[in-house]
């Protein structure tokens, strides 16, 4: 090859119900993209669907030098034999188990992860893999390896299909939910778990940092891709590449993701353990404290569509013409963070009833639903602030709701807090590391600048602040009284 060989970097996001393939430049300029739905989760459905997705610069481009990462969903896993063939269809992340977990819930062991800043629960990967050895012991001791989901992928362009998988390892993204002792450095195995619980541990790939170098892709579905000789490098879980994607690289960079759920990722150097929060290795350097809330923008949506039937321009018309502070106040769900109570259903507060438009009512509705849930938002800002002592100045967001430029002066405003609006692209966050652990760039501020940028920033509006500034304070308390009010009479 000659000096002026391009370089492709691949990026691919698996999720559950379609891929996406973002593939860039050495200066992060996007030359291409392709996706495509899934509609049943099994390997082969997820292969065609890579495939199909593939954008043609990756095939076309002959004498690029090719480089390829995945993401795909944190906690599915595949139980797989010697050369690596499933011997069952994928356990996927939203699967529970909840009679095992009922079982080991109360043992110390799980006390002390829990300690170490990793909650296990019935979705945990450890709490199905048990439940497999009791229910299906033939395929248990089959199993040659227990693969998450985008490593599976990776090794699949690894190896040929009658190569023996002898060597497997898996990035600490994909390895957390397993039983990943971060408290260590390099992070391992928490070995007191497999050996208290009963799973063999030699099942459990061995580990790496996300963009270490894995193979040179070959055989015949990386051929089918247009991947043969490109270099496969570890990826990481989707979460951790949306984080990347939103911004949270450096020490103090706060990412919150703002959908159907609300999951805010801070990039912290040290572990402070709170119940409130939960912790990745950060794919790059440090920590990333986060959290995952209960439905929180699909209730907005929800009250749009479903209860007042109208559409998403009628919403933000109705929602200008409230006055700030007279709107009604949301709780949202606090079956996750940060209250991780099954009983805590939503509820709406404040309401007065008044001879007023119909239009003027559901706009107290709406905009008390966005308030709730960008003060859900502050709650995690202010958490963060207090214990890792530090001001965040600027609160990076991405999603569905950061569509919204009236939410976002809202979320400013109520922040006090200058807001950038990052982009929409999950795969690029794959990228970063293998960038930087294989010195493409020369820091992480260089590839970073590169790679993810804002497409907008927001200042906040300090008349809007005002009147949010006394339920600032409260919101927290009254949320705990409504959690009381949700248990009387158990």
């Amino acid at each position: 090859m000659n000096a002026m060989t391009k370089d492709l970097f691949v990026g691919i996001d698996l999720g559950s119900s379609g891929v996406r393939i973002e593939v860039y430049d050495i200066d992060g300029v996007l030359l291409d993209e392709g996706k495509h739905h899934i509609t049943s989760q099994d390997v082969d459905t997820w292969l065609k669907a890579i495939e199909k997705a593939m954008p043609r610069i990756v095939r076309e481009c002959r004498d690029c030098r090719k480089h390829v990462a995945i993401d795909s969903t944190s906690g599915t896993f595949i139980p797989v034999d010697k050369y690596g063939k499933p011997l069952m269809q994928p356990v996927m992340y939203y699967e529970k188990d909840v009679e095992v977990w009922n079982k080991i819930k109360d043992m110390p062991i799980i006390r002390e992860l829990k300690e170490r800043g990793i909650p296990i629960s019935a979705s945990s990967p450890i709490v199905k893999i048990i439940g497999l050895k009791e229910r299906k012991p033939e395929v248990y001791e089959k199993t040659k390896w227990f693969v998450p989901a985008s490593t599976w992928i990776s090794y699949r362009l690894c190896y040929d299909d009658t190569d023996v998988w002898d060597e497997v390892y898996t990035d600490y993204t994909n390895a957390l939910k397993f039983g990943l002792d971060i408290t260590v450095k390099p992070p391992r195995w928490y070995e007191p778990l497999f050996r208290e619980l009963g799973i063999d541990i030699d099942k459990m790939p061995r580990l790496k940092p996300c963009g270490e170098y894995v193979c040179e892709a070959r055989g015949k579905y990386a051929s089918k891709l247009g991947l043969e000789n490109t270099i496969v490098y570890h990826g990481m879980t989707d979460g951790n590449a949306a984080a990347l994607a939103g911004g949270a690289i450096h020490k103090g960079d706060l990412s919150i993701y703002t959908g159907s759920t609300t999951v805010p990722k801070f990039v912290a150097d040290k572990l402070v353990i709170h119940p409130a929060i939960y912790y990745h290795v950060h794919p790059i350097e440090g920590y990333l404290a986060g959290s995952a809330t209960g439905f929180s923008g699909y209730i907005f949506s929800w009250l749009v569509e479903k209860v007042f039937n109208i559409n998403y321009e009628e919403a933000s018309k109705y929602v200008e013409e409230v006055e700030p502070g007279s709107e009604y106040i949301l709780f949202p769900y606090g079956d996750r963070g940060p209250f991780y109570d099954p009983l805590l259903n939503p509820a709406i507060i404040n309401i007065v009833t008044r001879d007023e438009p119909r239009e003027k009512i559901i706009g107290k509705f709406l905009r008390g639903a966005m308030v709730g849930i960008t003060l859900l938002e502050y709650y995690y800002v202010d958490l963060f602030e207090k214990l890792f002592n530090i001001k965040i100045s600027t609160v990076k967001v991405t999603g569905g709701t950061a569509k919204s430029r009236l939410w976002n002066i809202l979320r400013a405003s109520i922040y006090g807090k200058k807001v950038e609006i990052m982009g929409e692209k999950v795969a690029v966050g794959t990228i970063l590391p293998l960038l930087i652990r294989n010195k493409f760039y020369n820091s992480v501020h260089e590839a970073s600048n590169k790679f993810v940028k804002p497409v907008e920033t927001v200042t906040p509006d300090t008349k809007l602040s005002k009147p949010y500034e006394p339920l600032k304070k409260v919101f927290i308390e009254k949320w705990k009284k409504l959690q009381e009010l949700y248990h009387i009479g158990e």
